[in-house]
């Protein structure tokens, strides 16, 4: 007589992928390097903090050639950007151009959420991103100026962009909290009398552009998610 063998349960595993936080940084000359060690500390720990991992591509690898390797995988959710930038390309180390319009695949931009401390770039390449299925896009359309004296106080108005999604916030709930750091920013340079620095941090602030400005930058409610799912 066989020995009956005994029942074997099977187990279903569920595998999720982290979600990944993509970090472009230039770092070749004065400017993008004070923003660049202003991220270091105060963007990159924070978004850590919220349980983010974070793949950072800094200095001579803030180039297309690694950035394209890495944005195309499927956890990036997020990708936050610095450098320098037009209105139809966003440029990493000693001006590589990273993402230009006509020269990137959807898989770079469908399904995230993009932001870029840079010129110019929301003007074409954003709403550009936006066509290729980015949920939703950060960025200023014109010039990104700041006081070389005060510069973190500019950067801080930014890098609000990130800490916001980063808490959860929708895209459209994200700039009514950015634009009360700026506001505040503002209103205390001006107490200070120092009112061409005010103006600056003015003209960045209204040119700022986002899913609430409109649909050419994404969905209002888009919003970064741990769980993986988009």
């Amino acid at each position: 007589m066989a020995q009956k063998q005994p029942k074997t349960k099977r187990r279903v595993v569920n595998l999720s992928l982290d979600a990944v936080v993509l970090g472009i940084d230039a770092s070749f000359e004065p400017i993008t390097q004070a923003a660049r060690n202003y991220r270091q500390k105060n963007v990159y720990p924070y978004l850590e903090s919220k349980g983010f991992t974070v793949q950072r591509l800094q200095g001579s690898m803030a180039r297309r050639t690694y950035v394209a390797a890495e944005v195309r995988k499927p956890n990036v959710h997020f990708v936050t950007g610095l450098g320098h930038g037009t209105y139809q390309s966003f440029t990493g180390d000693f001006y590589d151009p990273i993402f230009s319009v006509g020269n990137y695949s959807s898989e770079e931009s469908t399904g995230k959420i993009v932001h870029f401390l840079s010129c110019e770039t929301a003007r074409t390449l954003g709403p550009d991103f936006t066509l290729h299925g980015c949920r939703a896009y950060f960025g200023y359309d014109e010039n990104f100026s700041f006081q070389p004296d005060i510069a973190d106080l500019f950067f801080e108005c930014d890098a609000e962009i990130d800490r916001a999604l980063a808490d959860g916030l929708s895209a459209g709930e994200v700039i009514p909290r950015v634009r009360a750091v700026f506001d505040k920013r503002i209103a205390d340079l001006r107490a200070q009398g120092s009112n061409y620095k005010a103006a600056t941090l003015e003209f960045d602030r209204d040119h700022l552009r986002s899913p609430a400005d409109g649909k050419q930058w994404g969905d209002t409610a888009a919003r970064l998610d741990l769980s993986g799912s988009q």
